[in-house]
């Protein structure tokens, strides 16, 4: 999946989405992604899901919006990851023009899943950090 194409595609407006999850990592070439996740506005969240287009999925006690390998979040401040959706967006890192979580609060949103795959996600992040220091 390309995901530059694939947000094009879905032509979401600026300011009110950020892509999470293995999106970046992808964009950055530090390993490929299956799906894109994206963190909306509840306005946001509300119109697409008014659309009938979206399959609503429950997952981790929250309903999701599912279409064609895109997974919309509807807030991102969990139990145990406090940052808001607004807050990441506004630190969002701008790839071809589209935002994406930063690496640091990705790493951070990584940890609070703290599922196997995201362990080895953030060991992969730190590694390319390592790498590619700024």
């Amino acid at each position: 999946m390309n995901i530059i194409n694939k947000l094009k595609e879905l032509n979401l407006p600026n300011g009110e989405y950020v892509v999470t999850g293995a999106g970046i990592m992808e964009a950055l070439g530090i390993r490929d992604s299956n799906d894109i996740d994206i963190a909306v506005t509840k306005d946001l969240f509300d119109e697409l899901q008014s659309t009938g287009e979206w399959q609503e999925v429950e997952m981790y006690g929250k309903i999701f919006l599912k279409k064609e390998g895109v997974d919309v979040i509807p807030t991102l401040n969990w139990d145990k990851y406090p940052t808001t959706t607004e807050e990441a967006i506004a630190s969002a890192v701008i790839i071809e023009g589209f935002p994406f979580m930063n690496l640091d609060e990705l790493c951070k949103f990584k940890t609070a899943l703290g599922r196997e795959k995201d362990l080895r996600d953030i060991e992969l992040i730190r590694k390319y950090q390592e790498n590619n220091a700024v």
